[in-house]
């Protein structure tokens, strides 16, 4: 595997991670949010909670990650790689935000993983020629 696919990979890694994280982060924190009452700036108060700052923060530098690999490789090939937050979501969903995750959830989060890995190693030349 080329030096230029590695990055490529390891980049997407990072954002993956920073999107699935933050998307737990920003879930818990916004189940935080039904346990507040009261007027507009009470709600206000109630989302600028550490968990909603930093999911967000965390979906935020997912997206700077995702436009950096975007200008080193193909939509074709950084798209599919993304797909592996499902997954992520799963595990993160089940062990922090204390969900039911189904057999049938699991099973599909596992399917797309699978397509990802045949995307991901499956072709020989995926970057474009500098």
């Amino acid at each position: 595997m080329s030096s230029d696919k590695m990055r490529v990979i390891l980049v997407m890694f990072f954002a993956v991670l920073a999107v699935s994280v933050g998307e737990a982060l920003l879930a818990k924190g916004m189940k935080l949010t039904n346990q507040v009452t009261g007027g507009w700036q009470d709600q206000l108060r109630g989302v600028m909670t550490p968990q909603v700052i930093g999911g967000t923060a965390l979906m935020a530098s997912y997206f700077g990650l995702y436009m950096l690999a975007l200008k080193w490789a193909d939509l074709s090939f950084v798209l599919p790689l993304t797909a592996l937050s499902y997954l992520l979501g799963a595990i993160l969903s089940k062990y922090y935000l204390g969900e039911k995750v189904t057999s049938i959830r699991w099973m599909g989060a596992i399917i797309i993983t699978l397509g990802v890995i045949v995307v991901g190693f499956g072709e020989r030349q995926s970057l474009p020629k500098p």
